[in-house]
């Protein structure tokens, strides 16, 4: 077997092809508002634009023959700067042949993967897939992955121009204000115990905590979300929900697609109703934009936010891992 970091753009068509052969094409979420040959080009499109990506590294495993196995990983400038060491992520991992030949080259592909990463200098490498890929999950945790999260993905299709009434309750809800950012950063240092940040022996509490609250911020000044739903009274933030449409499968699949990202309550006002009434409010304001089927995630243990979702109308959709190694 050979491998090399780095392919031609000439054999990324072949990767392609070969991803799109023996990677895993299991049920999506997406597969309950679009058909089968758009919810296959929507994945083909995001392994074209990450096998296309310049910061993306490759290895490629290959018999004699052809391709027989495929690993991607970036390294993660964001997260790098939040944790103070150097950080990747494993985006792909592919290999053909029966489940034991399969798992055999994916371990060799994980084992590239950390070695390539240590000589670049990277300490700490995450890898999320999902609960069914058993030969990944095998990969990793032959190669002393250890698993750090799980999370639960709930999704909910309303209709066109739906409109949501909820209960009378003691607050406003709104979009965020920027005389609101002090208080939302604040929550959003406080407010997350589940996340894999805090799951994470290699980060510190401090340090998790500086990721939630970099996260809203960047969510509130419009550069990972569109809006941010705030519940407040007088000038007290009381939670958030923040908003974001997913354009690119928006345009493939020919139906507005959105998510969810981060939600919290302050301490003082949980058990009120404002998680609730601010995710109805973030499903209105979707509805407004067009959008018809919106995703949420949260981590398997954090109960209380799985049935917040399932009192909103979500149902279970998928459910996957996220492992971690350090270098």
């Amino acid at each position: 077997m050979i491998a090399a970091e780095t392919v031609t753009a000439a054999a990324v068509e072949e990767l392609e092809h070969f991803v799109a052969r023996h990677g895993r094409q299991g049920y999506t979420p997406w597969h309950q508002i679009a058909t089968s040959d758009r919810v296959e080009a929507l994945a083909s499109l995001r392994v074209h634009n990450l096998l296309m990506r310049e910061s993306t590294h490759r290895i490629c495993w290959r018999n004699d023959f052809e391709t027989t196995g495929l690993a991607c990983w970036t390294e993660l400038a964001w997260d790098s700067e939040q944790f103070g060491f150097p950080t990747a992520r494993m985006d792909l991992l592919v290999a053909s042949g029966a489940r034991n030949e399969a798992a055999a080259i994916k371990r060799d592909l994980v084992s590239e993967t950390v070695l390539a990463c240590a000589n670049r200098g990277i300490r700490h490498i995450t890898a999320r897939v999902d609960v069914a890929d058993l030969t990944s999950i095998e990969a990793l945790r032959k190669n002393n992955f250890d698993l750090i999260d799980g999370i639960q993905t709930f999704s909910l299709r309303i209709p066109i121009a739906a409109t949501f009434n909820t209960e009378p309750h003691p607050f406003d809800l709104r979009l965020f204000r920027e005389s609101d950012l002090p208080q939302v950063r604040e929550l959003a240092r406080t407010a997350y115990i589940h996340d894999r940040f805090h799951a994470d022996s290699a980060l510190d509490t401090e340090t998790a905590d500086r990721v939630n609250e970099t996260w809203v911020v960047n969510s509130c000044l419009g550069h990972i979300a569109d809006a941010v739903i705030v519940a407040s009274a007088g000038d007290s933030v009381l939670g958030y929900v923040t908003c974001r449409i997913d354009k690119e499968a928006t345009r493939v699949l020919s139906i507005g697609c959105g998510e969810i990202g981060m939600v919290a309550t302050a301490a003082a006002a949980r058990n009120s109703g404002v998680a609730s009434a601010a995710t109805m409010a973030a499903l209105q304001w979707f509805s407004l934009q067009g959008v018809s089927f919106i995703e949420v995630g949260t981590q398997l243990r954090n109960i209380a936010a799985a049935r917040l979702y399932e009192r909103c109308g979500f149902r279970l959709a998928a459910a996957s891992l996220t492992w971690r190694r350090i270098v």
